[in-house]
């Protein structure tokens, strides 16, 4: 049975992949991902004159699209063999792979939690995913209480 523990944010995503005999492995995917800050308008010098407002929906679009990107990237890294996956990260970053894992009509391996963490080391994530593994209920009773 080979397990996986992916850790992201919307800069940089963590692969820890644990098979069933050996040590783990890490993989370690950059994204391209660039939010663009909202930029103010700008207002006609008459009282009642046309008001600028900034091409927001463009902005949004294409920060989408690139998140869609990022996310098939890395499940593009995940082997087809794996069972099972547990997604954990400090941001909204993994509620989006999470729904664009639930989204594939084909197979896909089941997802066992979707965690809130902080930002670790590589060996605090092989830690947690190999812990996850041996004890889920600890973290999914933990998880429910927040």
């Amino acid at each position: 049975m080979k397990q996986i523990g992916i850790w992201l944010d919307f800069k940089d995503c963590y692969i820890v992949t644990l098979p069933q005999e050996g040590d783990a492995s890490i993989k370690r995917l950059r994204s391209d991902v660039e939010h663009h800050a909202t930029k103010g308008g700008s207002r006609s010098k008459s009282p009642w004159g046309p008001q600028f407002s900034p091409p927001d929906k463009k902005d949004l679009e294409r920060d989408k699209h690139a998140e869609h990107h990022y996310f098939q990237q890395i499940l593009e890294h995940i082997a087809a063999d794996t069972d099972e996956i547990v997604i954990f990260g400090p941001a909204q970053a993994k509620l989006g792979l999470k729904k664009e894992i639930e989204s594939i009509k084909h197979y896909h391996p089941r997802l066992r939690a979707v965690l809130t963490s902080d930002y670790l080391s590589e060996n605090e994530m092989v830690a947690l995913v190999r812990d996850f593994y041996t004890n889920p209920d600890t973290y999914l009773d933990n998880e429910q209480e927040s």
